[in-house]
């Protein structure tokens, strides 16, 4: 079955999300040095709802249209999956930190085999499975640090928020416009960071590097990616989705080498190497068969 344009633009749109968010995982963990995860987490949502809203406002999207609970639980998936995302990196190493968060996607295509009642071709489980083997080479993820059980946890409930944000991305952005969904799921979030850590209470002693790194987390590391990945969920399938994103450790060790000099081992270019064929497969052999249109899968 030949795969529509539409489905292609979700691909190369999921790719361009997860190239921007793995860029600025590098970015993150330098200004670890001075400022918290939780506090990196905060300050993400906030700059992203500051952009948003008045974008919202001059567009005339800004209306909620009655589903305020459903943006509220979005915004507190965006909450935890980033402030648990950064704690198992604290805690756990780069590596194991971000090969438990992507066990995500293969949860997303349990969730529509078997709670949906959609179609997910061998190719798709195929492509999942190789492309969390590919991210375990390329993060190295047997390297964990001191069995930090704690971080374990937080991992997992990454990889749980991670799961349950695509799918619901994926049936918001069927129901409401994007710039809407996006922009009451970051004040959702936003709130909640406020109420957990009143904005008073926030370091201003910051250094300007690590101000510019946080303004650009929230801009290019959180805004342009989210809305482009919004984008990719109203074209293909979350799991779909779900997989490609697989491809920001990737993204995020080329960066790494780049801009921090941290050079690939022969072991991570091969898991590298498997990421982005399973990413190519599912383009080309499994994206058609999880297609199934989710209204039509009820």
């Amino acid at each position: 079955m030949r795969v529509d344009r539409s489905a292609r633009t979700g691909v190369l749109l999921a790719l361009s999300a997860a190239f921007m968010w793995g860029v600025s995982g590098a970015i993150a963990a330098d200004a670890f040095r001075e400022v918290s995860p939780a506090r990196v987490a905060e300050a993400r949502a906030l700059l992203t709802t500051a952009i948003l809203v008045p974008v919202a406002w001059w567009r005339g999207l800004l209306n909620p249209r009655g589903g305020l609970w459903w943006f509220a639980l979005l915004g507190a998936n965006l909450a935890v999956v980033n402030v648990t995302f950064y704690w198992a990196l604290e805690r756990l190493g780069v590596g194991p930190g971000a090969t438990i968060q992507f066990l995500g996607p293969i949860l997303v295509l349990a969730w529509m085999a078997g709670v949906q009642g959609r179609t997910v071709s061998s190719a798709a489980w195929a492509a999942a499975v190789v492309a969390i083997i590919g991210v375990v080479l390329v993060t190295q993820a047997w390297q964990l640090e001191g069995g930090d059980w704690l971080g374990v946890l937080a991992g997992l409930a990454s990889a749980v928020t991670f799961a349950s944000y695509l799918v619901l991305g994926e049936r918001l952005t069927r129901r409401y416009p994007i710039v809407t969904v996006m922009t009451w799921g970051f004040v959702s979030a936003s709130l909640i960071w406020i109420v957990v850590q009143p904005l008073w209470t926030f370091p201003t002693d910051l250094s300007g590097g690590v101000w510019a790194e946080l303004v650009w987390i929230g801009v290019v590391g959180t805004a342009l990616p989210f809305f482009i990945e919004f984008g990719a969920l109203q074209r293909v399938a979350s799991g779909v989705v779900g997989v490609i994103a697989t491809t920001e450790p990737v993204f995020a060790a080329a960066a790494a080498w780049v801009l921090l000099g941290q050079h690939l081992s022969p072991v991570q270019i091969i898991g590298g190497s498997l990421v982005l064929i399973a990413v190519a497969s599912i383009q080309r052999w499994g994206i058609a068969d999880v297609e199934t249109p989710l209204e039509a899968a009820r």
